[in-house]
């Protein structure tokens, strides 16, 4: 195994033990209220679904947007990536070999969002993404350097804006 081959297996099981520690710390939530992680995944591709922002978990604090459908992130068959960021709009390429995930650069529009927005969190977020796994219907973006998991989840379909 390569070395670039040990380190985004060892990336990606120390985000999956992040993510469940992660679980188990939501407020208001005790180990007997949450429910079990599924162990297979049915989806193993992004494309075909718009995916919403639920929030990034890093080693010092857990980002979570007020409306996570002004986040959103689409993966097109063509290798290009479309994104609602807040107030902004963004498109760029992908790419995918196995669970290695690059994505942009983004050009993105410049409107200046409201105070409080995640737009630049967002934004240098995906394009730091390295890794991507899935837990059931949900998608993971491992960052680079292990600075921290984007978590998504599907819309039913793609917002009004």
């Amino acid at each position: 195994m390569t070395f670039r081959s040990q380190r985004i297996v060892l990336t990606a099981a120390w985000m999956a033990a992040l993510a469940t520690v992660a679980s188990c710390q939501k407020k208001g939530d005790s180990a007997q209220e949450q429910s079990p992680v599924p162990e297979q995944s049915e989806i193993t591709n992004p494309v075909g679904f718009v995916w919403k922002w639920e929030g990034t978990q890093t080693a010092v604090e857990r980002i979570v947007p007020n409306d996570p459908t002004r986040y959103t992130l689409e993966f097109l068959p063509d290798t290009t990536v479309t994104a609602q960021i807040d107030c902004n709009r963004g498109h760029g390429k992908y790419a995918l070999d196995g669970p290695a995930i690059t994505i942009g650069p983004l050009a993105t529009t410049r409107m200046a969002c409201p105070e409080g927005s995640l737009d630049a969190v967002f934004g240098k977020q995906l394009e730091a993404a390295r890794i991507m796994f899935f837990r059931g219907d949900t998608l993971y973006l491992d960052l680079y350097a292990d600075s921290g998991t984007m978590q998504f989840t599907q819309l039913p379909e793609p917002p009004k804006n």
